[in-house]
């Protein structure tokens, strides 16, 4: 990455913000933004958000939710988070609630402080305190976006359109 990433915080803050990101990569430099579907079509969103889209200016948008990208590194993940690997599902992009599934999950991480952290203590079901924290740090340090794109049809589109973009601009 070129320069640091914005965390706009969800894709109700981001989506006022794109003709702003639209207009830095017409003047400036390539612009990415990644954000959720959260269950809706990505066509009709991406149709919706960027009528006027530009080259430069790449919106992808991960099925249901961003964590369906963080899971297709089954691999990555499970040695990560010491989780089974067969308790990964083979198409997270099918998943109807991935955040939910990274819970289930960690609840059985053989490392206690992922447990302690990730999964809010007051309620299973809810993020802890530590889970951008965990999972950032997996991210950033272990996910292997080519091994993840193998099991996201939507991450591989989207790794293919980066692909073509810094072949295009280098």
């Amino acid at each position: 990455m070129a320069q640091p990433s914005i965390d706009t915080k969800g894709v109700t803050k981001l989506q006022p913000s794109l003709p702003r990101y639209v207009g830095l990569a017409r003047s400036l430099h390539p612009v990415l933004c990644i954000a959720d579907t959260d269950g809706q079509c990505a066509v009709e969103l991406r149709a919706k958000w960027l009528p006027q889209a530009h080259e430069r200016f790449v919106l992808r948008l991960a099925i249901t939710e961003a964590e369906s990208w963080v899971l297709a590194d089954r691999q990555g993940f499970a040695q990560a988070l010491e989780v089974p690997l067969n308790k990964l599902p083979q198409c997270p992009d099918e998943e109807s609630d991935p955040k939910r599934l990274i819970l289930t999950l960690v609840k059985k991480s053989k490392i206690r402080q992922f447990r302690d952290e990730v999964v809010s203590s007051a309620d299973p079901s809810k993020p802890g305190s530590g889970y951008n924290l965990h999972l950032g740090a997996f991210v950033r340090g272990q996910w292997d976006a080519k091994r993840a794109a193998q099991h996201s049809p939507s991450l591989a589109r989207a790794v293919k359109h980066l692909e073509r973009l810094g072949a295009e601009h280098v």
